[in-house]
């Protein structure tokens, strides 16, 4: 397979890639190392557990990997449809690749003989449909009050609690003597 380039400004993008080995012998594998490192030789660049996921699609079982994509990911239905067959006709083991993998700068992707890119998809970005709400309320800080006081205690409080604890003590004395 080609080198992919990742350029560090890529963002919100999933690379799926079908596994060309046995399901026998990549469960066996997982079991002995990590995903990540796995992950990491069939794409010839080091990853780490959130550039990837490495899943059997029997764990996707009712749902499938288009759906996955779909509600999951957030994938344009549209572009899924596109893959359907493809991505409905795959067996075993898939390896998502996710942007995140170039967040330190510009990666080049090396992946092995094992390793077929079924499809490259965006995620959504967001619709900013609605103005920016533009009030007094709506800027920072704006329920602080700039002086905040400390709360006035009032010397009848006071006076009272003197009163309260002289009468408890006075009570005390009367019922001990």
């Amino acid at each position: 397979m080609t080198k992919i380039l990742i350029p560090s400004a890529e963002h919100g993008t999933i690379r799926v890639f079908a596994i060309s080995r046995p399901i026998a012998d990549m469960a066996h594998a997982l079991k002995q190392q990590h995903k990540t490192a796995i992950a990491s030789v069939l794409l010839g660049h080091e990853v780490s557990q959130d550039d990837i996921e490495l899943f059997a699609l029997s764990d996707l079982t009712g749902i499938g990997l288009h759906g996955y994509l779909a509600e999951g990911y957030d994938v344009d239905k549209d572009t899924l449809r596109q893959d359907f067959t493809r991505l409905e006709a795959l067996d075993g083991y898939v390896l998502l690749v996710f942007s995140k993998v170039s967040a330190k700068g510009d990666v080049t992707l090396t992946p092995t003989h094992d390793l077929t890119l079924i499809g490259t998809y965006a995620e959504p970005k967001a619709k900013h449909i609605a103005p920016p709400i533009v009030t007094d309320a709506s800027k920072l800080y704006s329920g602080v009050s700039q002086d905040p006081k400390a709360p006035q205690r009032s010397r009848a409080g006071s006076a009272f609690t003197a009163a309260a604890v002289l009468l408890t003590l006075l009570i005390i004395w009367w019922i001990l003597r």
